[in-house]
């Protein structure tokens, strides 16, 4: 490569691997911008609507019009509209909330759940393509995802997630390690292999073992912790 050249390609890429990840990512997501609306025509949908039903469906539960403009980082108008349009279409419903009998929350038809399940089938192209890489670079990896998600989060640039780490149910260290022994040494054995690359992580209302590739970025059973083990726990992953 002459040096006019290899100037143009670090004028184009950059010269950093901040640089050229990032141009990874950007061209990940038009892939997968185009693969959404591709399925998201067929379906007669947009991909914010899609999104929206699978986001409903993960949750398992009705949503306020604020949590959801929230969890996808939409504004509140876009998000009314699309609910709206759900709601025409016959795939969502609103009720009360059970919490406040004022406000709305919105949940999945019988129709909306299929057509859930259906959407969120389309990001399949990119697990087949993960599925050509080693185990180890599929850890390595999910394990940069995770930090760099949260690193967005704590900057405000991304909504907060439901993840390991932020949860009160999230171990480190010696808390973990002595969690694990008392369930006996099978199960210790079983959680040595689980973390032999990574320092000893546990979800204590699961009550099992974590590793970099097991960490959770939206769980079920998530409750936050308070800012400060929040941020001792940020703190230890950032080096796993």
């Amino acid at each position: 490569m002459t040096k006019a050249a290899q100037t143009s390609e670090e004028a184009v890429n950059g010269d950093r691997p901040a640089d050229r990840i990032t141009q990874g990512l950007l061209r990940l997501n038009t892939a997968m911008r185009n693969r959404a609306w591709n399925w998201a025509e067929g379906a007669g949908l947009t991909p914010t609507q899609g999104e929206i039903l699978v986001l409903l469906m993960q949750r398992r539960t009705a949503l306020r019009l604020n949590d959801i403009a929230r969890e996808t980082a939409l504004t509140a108008a876009t998000t009314s509209d699309a609910v709206s349009t759900l709601e025409e279409k016959g795939l969502v419903e609103k009720r009360r909330a059970t919490d406040d009998r004022r406000a709305l929350a919105v949940k999945l038809t019988a129709r909306g759940r299929t057509a859930a399940k259906r959407a969120a089938q389309w990001p399949g192209f990119v697990s087949g393509a993960l599925g050509s890489l080693r185990d180890e670079e599929q850890t390595a990896l999910y394990s940069g995802l995770f930090k760099l998600i949260r690193e967005l989060e704590i900057q405000g640039t991304m909504p907060a997630h439901r993840m390991c780490g932020t949860c009160r149910w999230f171990e480190t260290g010696a808390t973990a390690e002595a969690g694990t022994a008392r369930r006996g040494a099978r199960a210790a054995t079983k959680a040595t292999k689980a973390t032999a690359a990574s320092p000893a992580f546990r979800c204590t209302t699961l009550s099992q073992p974590l590793d970099r590739s097991s960490l959770r970025l939206d769980c079920l059973a998530y409750e936050a912790a308070d800012v400060a083990t929040q941020a001792r726990h940020w703190k230890i992953l950032k080096q796993a």
